[in-house]
């Protein structure tokens, strides 16, 4: 009797197998779809911060320009007067 119950849990596990198997199969493009979307945010905020340090460096050297520009002019307007 324990040998026929035994035999069924045996046939019950190794028909099971496949779809246990197949539920991981279909799980992994899941996580691959979530790491493409993770790294595709990732990239997006990158270049979303470069962007914005871009244009803040840019005003800054702008800003700088002018006040070289502004003593400059300044300094020259004295010295001619």
């Amino acid at each position: 009797m324990a040998a026929m119950h035994f035999t069924r849990a045996f046939a019950s596990l190794l028909l099971c197998l496949p779809l246990a198997l197949g539920a991981e199969e279909a799980q992994k493009p899941n996580k691959i779809e979530r790491a493409a979307s993770k790294t595709a945010k990732g990239v997006e905020r990158t270049v979303k911060r470069t962007g914005e340090w871009a244009e803040r460096t840019g005003n800054r050297a702008g800003k700088a320009v002018e006040r070289t520009v502004d003593k400059t002019e300044n300094w020259v307007k004295k010295k001619l007067e």
